[in-house]
């Protein structure tokens, strides 16, 4: 496949409203994060939380947005902020030790555990009128080491599946309690965000080299069993050891991109799906799933990606949008309808776009504000979809603000015409801050981080800007909210569930990291 030739650069201008933190050393972020490794002029640090504020125990990564030099577009006339991105994986500070001494294992070769140990007393003793129910409460395993990944969490039917080293375990919403268990020969080290519609998933997990993310695996979620198991079926490319894999699932598709290569299976047999070929010197960043499959590659060329959007049972192109000079994909917000978010190498110009069939829908008009979607860093920066604290419908996409006290102040939700770009409305300020988790309709819904001395909450928040609490999570989950090393937010059917990205280690000497907690009404 050749590569179209892109349109022609935009002009570059000074920015009118230079950075005042260029100078500054990145600092800890809220819930133990530092902004990633070259994140341009050393973006507005936010602070640390003082001891015992919420979240102080956890990870987050925010790519801030709309804060640093702008890129006046000739086509359009929207204004392109600096968008962040990639980088290398964020380095965990706060109460968990970001290298503590290894731990002895006590369970398989991969260092996994024999399970999760039940989260203790039942948080739903003395629950106050109008607060959630537990429906899990599971504290984390023993790890050998810290900082162990257990991607992958989805909710299915009345239970919710949870990754967790070498098994995959379900546990049910009804009763807390697991209602099936798979076991693999190794760690998982990677898995998608999305399920097809009749429960089945694949992950990948460890070859057995160090460092290698070698094996496919597909689960059906429904029947609680394993069905295919195959190597990743290698690219071709060079060095490939399948190190930093990130995947997507859209359909019967995954699609999968690591150092040196890539590739496409169909769910239902693991057997390879054709993507388009591309010219020597080009690469694929990365996947996004969900809705539609996304597909970003750039060549070294001319350092611009182009975005595909493939037939999941093909693998053909539907559209190919041929990019901006010099602009690669940092992360895809969303695939249907597609936005995604720009930058130049030296991350001194980008922006946020929206795309229909191929073609520019719209270029989002940040303006001076800052945004800060809570981005994963992946080691190899193809985690593509891996955005949170980001949503979108048809019409309308939803971005939270940020800067360096939106975690004292709080902050807004900002919600956007797809079609003009135009900011259409903002949510009354609020705090602790608002991270959109899902829109539906002309509603965003949000997570509310909780404060120092009260729970967090899920918010619907419309077009008058007032958030509305619909589940307010018990008192006495307030601690277990910030027993999360890294978190994964989803919000489906009224349930909220926050589960564990990465393990630091102290489940084995204190019991207190917490791997899942599920609320709902009742």
């Amino acid at each position: 496949m050749t590569p179209g030739a892109p349109p022609a650069p935009a002009a570059l201008f000074p920015s009118p409203n230079p950075n005042p933190y260029a100078q500054q050393q990145p600092q800890p972020g809220p819930y133990g994060a530092y902004p990633p490794p070259g994140q341009p002029f050393g973006a507005p640090p936010y602070p640390m939380p003082p001891a015992g504020a919420p979240g102080g125990n956890g990870k987050r990564t925010a790519v801030i947005i709309g804060a640093a030099v702008a890129v006046l577009l000739a086509a359009g006339g929207g204004v392109w902020a600096l968008t962040g991105g990639g980088g290398s994986p964020d380095r965990p500070q706060g109460r968990h030790s970001a290298s503590p001494a290894p731990k002895e294992s006590t369970g398989g070769d991969s260092g996994g555990t024999a399970g999760p140990r039940d989260g203790g007393d039942d948080p739903n003793d003395g629950r106050r009128a109008g607060e959630a129910k537990v429906l899990v409460n599971q504290n984390g395993p023993q790890v050998e080491r810290a900082g162990s990944g257990v991607p992958g969490v989805w909710a299915f039917g009345d239970y919710v599946v949870k990754t967790v080293q070498e098994k995959v375990i379900a546990y049910s919403t009804s009763d807390g309690k697991e209602k099936w268990t798979i076991a693999l020969p190794k760690r998982v080290c990677a898995a998608p965000a999305n399920v097809t519609d009749d429960g089945k998933v694949v992950v990948a997990y460890d070859s057995g080299e160090k460092d290698s993310c070698g094996n496919y695996a597909m689960l059906d979620l429904k029947e609680g069993k394993k069905g295919w198991d195959k190597p990743i079926p290698k690219s071709g490319g060079f060095a490939e050891s399948f190190i930093g894999l990130d995947m997507a699932l859209s359909g019967n598709a995954v699609g999968a991109a690591w150092f040196g290569g890539s590739g496409m299976i169909r769910v239902s047999d693991g057997e390879p799906i054709p993507a388009p070929g591309l010219e020597s010197g080009c690469s694929v960043d990365g996947f996004a799933g969900g809705k539609a499959m996304l597909r970003s590659w750039q060549c070294v060329s001319d350092s611009t990606s182009h975005i595909e959007k493939l037939d999941t049972s093909t693998g053909k192109p539907e559209w190919t949008y041929d990019g901006r000079k010099g602009l690669m994909t940092k992360k895809i917000y969303s695939t249907e309808p597609a936005v995604v978010s720009l930058a130049s190498e030296d991350k001194k110009s980008g922006g946020v776009i929206a795309l229909k069939d191929g073609k520019e829908r719209s270029v989002i008009d940040l303006g001076k504000e800052s945004y800060t979607p809570t981005c994963g860093m992946s080691i190899m920066g193809h985690d593509l979809g891996g955005c949170q604290g980001v949503a979108a419908t048809d019409s309308t996409l939803y971005l939270p603000t940020g800067g360096e006290n939106s975690y004292t102040d709080g902050n807004e939700i900002h919600a956007f015409d797809l079609d003009t770009g135009k900011r259409t409305w903002a949510s009354k300020k609020t705090k602790p801050e608002l991270m959109p988790i899902r829109a539906e309709g002309d509603k965003v819904f949000a997570y509310q981080r909780p404060s120092y001395d009260k729970a967090g909450a899920v918010v619907s928040i419309g077009p008058d800007g007032e958030p509305k609490t619909v589940l307010q999570a018990p008192q006495a989950t307030l601690q277990a909210e910030n027993r999360f090393f890294g978190a994964k937010y989803l919000y489906e059917g009224d349930r909220l569930v926050i589960a564990t990205t990465r393990l630091s280690g102290s489940g084995s000497e204190g019991g207190d990291e917490k791997l899942l907690l599920v609320l709902g009404k009742g």
